[in-house]
């Protein structure tokens, strides 16, 4: 079984071992509730990298061209990039069973300000091209493209824009994203269900805020798939192969936010800007 958080950021004000330590934790009591041991999940992290978080970035730049084997990711954990260096494999040092899947990806805004994930997408896509351009081009280059809900987003002009897209499309994978931030007392995003009617899945995933102690929350909300037909060289591989041609139902795990957590998130997050 694949286990996925679908909306990461590593942010620099971020523990890094904090994150890694967070998300496994999370899996493994995400798993035992689905009634799987750690044992039988592989646990993946898809990275959605915009200019304010370019930690795997930095880290491809900075490491991959020189180290093609295990190297140091940080105080308590090693890493090693696959060939093609579009994913990262970390485990802890002392405990190497535990151990987390990177896939690079991408978080791109059109010039309707409407957020794009590329996922699985190491390659730069340009912020300011309409939704449908930004769409294609993530398509383009491997990528899988996921319209992400946020705060307020989703709404007025955005909100139309993103429902007149929706149902002119007529080809192609495309999914929304649900995010652990939302609060769950609100009601569900009625894109949601008209995604439902066009055959567009909803991937969730934490999305943490660049709050400190948001990498905590890693791991704690996302969605898990089995793992059928033609086995591929990695969790990546498999889990980016079942998006891709919808060979697997999404299911998904964990809770939505507190209003009152919420509320002093989004306090939080004004005061520290």
């Amino acid at each position: 079984m694949i286990i996925v958080d679908g909306h990461v950021h590593i942010y620099d004000c971020f523990d890094v071992d904090l994150l890694f330590d967070s998300a496994v934790e999370n899996f493994t009591q995400a798993a035992e509730q689905i009634g799987m041991g750690r044992e039988a999940v592989s646990p993946v992290l898809l990275l959605t990298e915009g200019a304010a978080d370019p930690w795997y970035g930095r880290l491809r730049e900075t490491v991959g061209s020189k180290e093609q084997g295990t190297f140091t990711v940080s105080a308590h954990w090693d890493g090693r990039f696959s060939r093609e260096m579009d994913s990262l494999t970390v485990s802890r040092r002392d405990r190497p069973e535990k151990k987390l899947y990177l896939a690079a990806g991408r978080q791109v805004v059109s010039a309707e300000r409407i957020e794009v994930l590329a996922l699985f997408c190491s390659t730069k896509i340009d912020n300011g091209l309409s939704l449908e351009q930004t769409v294609a081009a993530i398509e383009q280059v491997g990528g899988i493209p996921v319209l992400p809900w946020g705060v307020g987003k989703w709404l007025g002009k955005r909100g139309r824009i993103i429902k007149d897209f929706l149902c002119s499309r007529s080809k192609g994978v495309l999914f929304l994203g649900d995010n652990g931030g939302r609060p769950g007392l609100w009601p569900t995003p009625t894109l949601f269900a008209l995604g439902r009617e066009k055959n567009m899945a909803v991937l969730p995933g934490t999305d943490p805020l660049p709050l400190p102690a948001e990498a905590a929350r890693v791991g704690s909300f996302g969605f898990y798939l089995q793992e059928h037909g033609q086995q591929q060289e990695s969790p990546i591989a498999s889990l980016q192969h079942a998006l891709s041609f919808g060979e697997a139902e999404i299911f998904p795990f964990g809770e939505l936010l507190k209003n009152r957590v919420f509320l002093a998130n989004q306090l939080r997050l004004r005061f520290s800007s």
